[in-house]
């Protein structure tokens, strides 16, 4: 492989990279204490102030290619190949988990319920006991 086509490799993935860290920096930006708090509200001698649960993911992957096998330039004209790329993708999430209530007897932490995740949590459940049970008769049966 010639200097040339290296050179133009190295700057071709210099953006695939700094795409990638600038990604990783917005995903990561989530995670500031002005993200997990929301700013006091007051209203008749009491403040709130909720508090979510943060999630990040990301992923980033990079490849390359090679050459012609053993053949050079010289030997075959324009069998040197490289090929390259680069992606990456990723995600957030944000839910409030509880409201924090300051008020003239104290404060106070209520947690914010879910009822979609309770009930998904329960329907999955109810349906894995009922396999495990028809499984079961079915041995029994036999």
């Amino acid at each position: 492989m010639s200097e040339e086509n290296l050179t133009k490799i190295a700057i071709e993935s210099v953006p695939n990279q700094k795409a990638a860290n600038e990604l990783m920096v917005r995903l990561f930006d989530i995670t500031k204490p002005e993200a997990v708090f929301s700013q006091p509200v007051t209203q008749g001698g009491y403040t709130v102030i909720t508090a979510s649960e943060l999630t990040a993911g990301m992923g980033v992957g990079y490849g390359g290619g090679g050459g012609g096998g053993d053949a050079t330039p010289e030997d075959q004209p324009g069998s040197v190949g490289f090929g390259g790329g680069g992606g990456g993708g990723g995600g957030t999430l944000a839910r409030p988990v509880a409201a924090i209530i300051i008020g003239p007897e104290g404060v106070r932490v209520e947690p914010i319920v879910d009822a979609t995740k309770i009930a998904i949590a329960f329907f999955t459940a109810f349906g894995a006991m009922w396999m495990a049970l028809s499984k079961m008769r079915r041995v029994v049966n036999r």
